[in-house]
């Protein structure tokens, strides 16, 4: 779940190397395979459907289908395993996150020769480190046609003003991110400017709402409507709204 808000009088989590090393093995799964470290537990009916998360929600914004391939804006792109799915079918990709780190390592990805390694815990204080690798048939021409960029979800309209992204996109991602703005109503109503017509917008997001990172008042649900009216308020439902 890549941020773009950072936690006011606090390390942002985003920017350690840790969660760097474990948003490479979510966005990179084929990673490990040389050094002989599984990215799943062997064993029968192993959830192998979980893996690829960041290349199955590229995959369903292709899937349901804009009208033209031409450009694609993947927000809250973290290390870009996404941006670089969505560059299999479109035409340019601009890919933003609020962490520097993880736009740095999406930069050193979008390079084929740079060999960027990182951690994957074994047991406790145990580790190993792995090389990271691409989907099959990943190329320099694929990975040319990406963008990545430091940027705020929130604040859009900065973004195209500063001509950093383009004015309209055919199709927009916004993976494990909502849930971790401090005003994702600010980037949800900017959205529809820079969408084409029949152009798709995916959002993904577990609705895990924290106020390390979301204001309690900016919530779009998971709470009470009230101390008296014991009714809840869904995030799904106002989000539909």
């Amino acid at each position: 779940m890549s941020t773009l808000a950072e936690p006011s009088g606090e390390e942002n989590v985003y920017e350690t190397d840790a969660n760097r090393d474990m948003y490479l093995g979510l966005h990179y799964p084929n990673s490990g395979e040389t050094e002989q470290v599984d990215s799943i537990l062997l064993h029968d009916h192993m959830p192998v459907h979980g893996l690829r998360f960041p290349q199955r929600v590229a995959e369903l914004l292709v899937k349901l289908g804009p009208k033209h391939l031409d450009a694609a804006l993947d927000i809250g792109c973290a290390v870009g395993g996404s941006s670089f799915a969505l560059a299999q079918h479109f035409a340019h990709v601009d890919g933003f996150d609020y962490s520097h780190s993880f736009v740095d390592t999406a930069n050193q990805m979008k390079r084929l020769d740079n060999n960027v390694t990182f951690r994957i815990p074994i047991e406790a204080d145990i580790h190993k480190t792995v090389m990271a690798v691409h989907e099959p048939g990943t190329t320099k021409q694929i990975t040319s046609k990406v963008n990545f960029l430091v940027g705020d979800a929130c604040q859009l309209d900065k973004l195209k003003a500063e001509k950093k992204i383009r004015d309209k996109y055919d199709g927009v991602l916004l993976a494990n991110l909502l849930c971790r703005l401090p005003d994702p109503r600010a980037c949800l109503d900017a959205l529809p400017e820079f969408v084409n017509p029949g152009g798709v917008v995916v959002v993904v997001t577990p609705y895990s709402w924290l106020e390390q990172f979301t204001p309690r008042s900016k919530w779009l649900g998971g709470y009470y409507e009230s101390s008296t009216n014991q009714e809840p308020v869904y995030s799904r439902v106002v989000l539909k709204q």
